[in-house]
């Protein structure tokens, strides 16, 4: 039987100075930040979001509250939550952000950085939506991240059976089908909490409401693939659900994917 422990270390990077990070945090397109002063933030119109077909699709969002390019692709992001086969977790970096009331977590800084490797994407960036583990797209474009969600439909990402069994607060995890290479592949399990409604505090996003949905507040892997898998999330009354992620760890790819989801 294999277990997650939540309180596993994360993957390591190396140490980046604090110069680097400032740098890293900072970057976007040549002209955005004339952009970002000429232009609201304005809702996500529903309607503008094209149908992502039936398959599951996961959707890794690395901001941060302190970012001033995040609140378009924050809502962008609670807008693709409202198709059924989008499965989003919210992982706010720790590299930059707000003294007050923060969302960050180290392990979001480690998994985005270990991406980069991956994805060979360059320096971590904010925001940056990542696609079934296989893409990176910049999370305030709306254009590119419609255009990169139409072309993850047709990268087959497969539904894990999660099921309650008679032990309080355990589930089984069922994989889809025998890995060819089990040895490849980590099963990741990650608590998201129920909606953050705020006041950003500091920052340059200082006074601006925000509603943060599905933010990743744990997180813990296992590599102990052989016989059943069964998982007991320490879930709280904060939290929102679960999800299970199957992963390729040389290639990034997500291969399949559990979500269970509080009410």
């Amino acid at each position: 039987m294999a277990t997650i422990n939540l309180s596993l270390r994360p993957l390591q990077i190396a140490a980046l100075t604090l110069a680097a990070l400032l740098t890293l945090c900072l970057w976007a397109p040549a002209g955005f930040t004339q952009e970002v002063k000429a232009m609201p933030v304005a809702p996500v119109e529903e309607e503008e979001l094209p149908l992502l077909g039936k398959a599951p699709i996961v959707i890794e969002l690395f901001s941060s509250q302190a970012c001033v390019f995040c609140p378009k692709a924050d809502k962008l992001f609670a807008d693709l939550l409202k198709q059924d086969n989008v499965i989003g977790l919210a992982c706010h970096v720790d590299y930059f952000d707000v003294e007050t009331g923060s969302l960050a977590h180290p392990f979001c800084t480690e998994r985005q950085s270990w991406y980069m490797e991956k994805l060979f994407a360059g320096p971590n960036y904010t925001p940056q939506m990542v696609i079934n583990g296989a893409v990176d797209v910049v999370g305030y474009k709306f254009g590119d991240v419609v255009k990169t969600l139409q072309k993850a439909v047709f990268s087959e990402v497969l539904p894990l059976g999660i099921a309650e069994t008679t032990a309080a607060g355990t589930y089984k995890v069922t994989l889809p089908q025998k890995l060819e290479q089990p040895k490849d592949y980590k099963l990741w399990l990650a608590l998201y909490d129920k909606p953050h409604q705020l006041t950003i505090a500091d920052g340059r996003n200082k006074g601006q409401g925000a509603v943060y949905y599905n933010i990743v507040s744990q997180l813990g892997s296992t590599d102990k693939l052989a016989g059943d898998i069964y998982v007991t999330p320490p879930m709280k009354d904060a939290h929102q659900g679960f999800v299970v992620l199957l992963q390729n760890m040389k290639t990034g790819r997500i291969h399949a994917v559990g979500r269970h989801k509080r009410g």
